[in-house]
């Protein structure tokens, strides 16, 4: 059996001061926590000239038989690029899965092309470090395949732990915030990731970017907001009271749902009133918005009824313990 090279990178919830990661906006700040819903990679050596991608949880699949001739046609469109950067030119299979549902609005494609990037670089003998892993990723998305793209997941998934970061678009200086083991517990015990239902984001992407191109005063308030908003979740981050987190938090998703109203529909709506009248003190819908999946912020003694409550309405708890390692190889 030729070498195989496994990899895992985390996925991000509660991003708040997301939006402001964005090309259009430019100079932003995020805070996000990154949480072990992981996305593996296993790579081996095959005795062919093909390179073969196969995503065991989407069904999906796909062979490259020419290495010069790499066509983006909507099927695993990312890992071919990352092949195609990370120059792979025949005799591997790659495996993927991913533990967060489709659409889920975690980051999950960045989480993925970041296992690959580091698992591929580990299978080369090449030397990566996290920032040059979350910089390549985020170019396979805006330079290869020329989609919309913010900064922050792929450097979440490459660093892990509770960050922050400011933007100049494209670059991130990024912050790991560091807390003691009684906050990692308080936090784990009270955040609640709940999965809502797939979403694609590629049309609010266009209506929000419209709106501040155009000067929206609405829009361009509310990303001023919530820009801020991460670096209040930096200062309050360390207080003893979960309380000034939650405020944050609704803080900044009620400046959220102002940049479209594209941005919530009833199930949001009533996951929010539903968390809200059994104890919640924070709450926001992770990623773009819209669907996809939300953190809310537990009273203390509260967690479990909500997590009842919500599981009554049909809605999915997801695990999210905190990751502070981010991506990592290993070989068999």
């Amino acid at each position: 059996m030729g070498k195989i090279v496994f990899s895992k990178a985390p996925v991000r919830i509660n991003d708040i001061g997301g939006w402001t990661d964005t090309w259009f906006y430019k100079n932003g700040a995020v805070f996000n926590f990154a949480v072990d819903l992981y996305s593996h990679v296993r790579i081996e050596e095959n005795k062919t000239k093909s390179i073969k991608i196969v995503s065991e949880n989407l069904n999906l699949s796909t062979e490259i038989k020419n290495y010069n001739k790499i066509e983006y046609d909507g099927t695993l469109d990312l890992l071919k690029a990352a092949v195609k950067r990370m120059e792979i030119k025949s005799g591997l299979s790659i495996f993927i899965r991913a533990e967060s549902p489709p659409g889920c609005g975690t980051g999950t494609s960045a989480s993925v092309t970041v296992a690959l990037i580091a698992a591929l670089s580990r299978y080369l003998n090449k030397k990566m470090r996290p920032y040059q892993i979350a910089e390549l990723a985020h170019k396979l998305e805006t330079e290869e395949l020329h989609l919309e793209s913010g900064v922050q997941d792929q450097f979440a998934a490459a660093y892990g732990g509770i960050n922050f970061m400011e933007i100049d678009y494209p670059s991130v200086n990024i912050s790991n915030i560091n807390v003691d083991e009684n906050k990692i517990c308080k936090l784990e015990n009270q955040l609640i990731l709940v999965y809502l239902s797939s979403r694609s984001s590629s049309n609010m992407h266009k209506a929000v970017i419209n709106n501040y191109e155009n000067g929206l005063k609405s829009t361009l308030d509310a990303f001023e907001t919530i820009k801020n908003c991460a670096y209040e979740m930096r200062r309050a981050i360390h207080s003893a009271d979960l309380k000034k987190i939650g405020t944050i938090m609704y803080r900044n998703w009620e400046a959220q749902k102002q940049l479209h109203p594209l941005m919530v529909n009833p199930i949001i709506e009533k996951t929010e009133r539903v968390a809200r009248e059994n104890g919640a003190i924070g709450f926001k819908c992770n990623g773009a918005g819209g669907g996809g999946s939300v953190t809310i912020l537990a009273e203390v003694g509260n967690e479990d009824i909500i997590k009842k409550k919500l599981n009554e309405i049909g809605l999915k708890i997801l695990p999210a313990k905190l990751d502070f390692k981010g991506v990592q190889t290993w070989e068999a």
